[in-house]
């Protein structure tokens, strides 16, 4: 069954703790581009709103096309890049896909076609199963996310003292749906989330922010940590999105600001339990 077009994707519910019981597994949460390999003739990447990212990742395409056997199959996972001790680390990912391809690595976390068989009503846990037979071995391109053998409270303990970014915790019995779900629960170790860029500030003696929005609700600023590059790319990026006046309410202290279109998206990273973004700094730029 070929794949006809981009399947939107399912997105995991943020909780404060992994949920327990036998009804649920858990996996590490990557920290990378969320993509979904279409395999097959023509095999294709893209990205979480399906774009077509194929050019970007040469490597990962054509490992996981051999590994499939070059049938049609549709797998949902992460692009990452690891650092030396295995943990994704999002500050390399741009770089590597400008200079390093055959860094990236893709896991595999869901398997939504293969052949003739749409099995998105499969079992979250029967899909998964015939992913891991599917991909076999790692590779260094492709490598399935294992579940981890354990409560989702002590793998949240492992990942909090790696410092990696999370757990996803999914009902064994589910089906893949696309949208928001709650048989997918994501659990961080500190709290990122997605807010769109509605104006910033430069200005002499003080470093550079951004002014952020989640929805139509101003939440505060939050200070770009993300590669020199990145920044120069970001600032340019912005001063084609200046407009008139901003497109949410703005608090006070925001006068020297310099309102934009509000287009683009980031992960901002900031201290849990606040009304407002408090020692914030942004760690991602997303793709369009």
């Amino acid at each position: 069954m070929k794949p006809a077009g981009f399947l939107p994707f399912c997105f995991p519910t943020e909780v404060d703790k992994p949920p327990e019981g036998e009804a649920w597994s858990h996996e590490i949460k990557y920290d990378g581009y969320r993509t979904q390999l279409q395999l097959g003739q023509t095999p294709r990447a893209l990205t979480r709103n399906g774009v077509d990212w194929s050019s970007k990742y040469p490597f990962v395409l054509a490992a996981a096309n051999a590994i499939v056997g070059g049938q049609d199959a549709v797998l949902d996972g992460e692009i990452v890049v690891l650092d030396e001790i295995g943990r994704a680390d999002f500050s390399r990912l741009p770089g590597a896909i400008r200079w390093k391809k055959n860094d990236l690595v893709f896991y595999a976390f869901d398997l939504l076609l293969i052949g003739d068989d749409d099995i998105r009503g499969w079992r979250c846990e029967d899909r998964r199963s015939l992913l891991r037979d599917t991909l076999g071995a790692p590779s260094q391109e492709v490598r399935f996310s294992d579940d981890y053998d354990g409560s989702g409270a002590e793998l949240f303990a492992k990942v909090a003292e790696l410092e990696v970014e999370g757990v996803v915790s999914k009902r064994r019995a589910s089906r893949y749906k696309s949208g928001d779900s709650r048989d997918w629960l994501k659990t961080k170790t500190y709290a990122f989330k997605e807010f769109v860029v509605v104006g910033y500030e430069r200005k002499r003696g003080a470093a550079p922010s951004l002014l952020l929005a989640d929805g139509m609700k101003y939440m505060g600023r939050a200070i770009p940590a993300v590669s020199a590059a990145q920044r120069d790319e970001l600032w340019r990026a912005l001063e084609f999105l200046h407009t008139d006046k901003f497109s949410v309410q703005m608090g006070a202290g925001n006068k020297e600001a310099v309102p934009v279109v509000p287009l683009l998206r980031v992960i901002a990273k900031h201290l849990r339990g606040e009304a407002k973004l408090r020692h914030a700094t942004v760690t991602e730029i997303l793709p369009p």
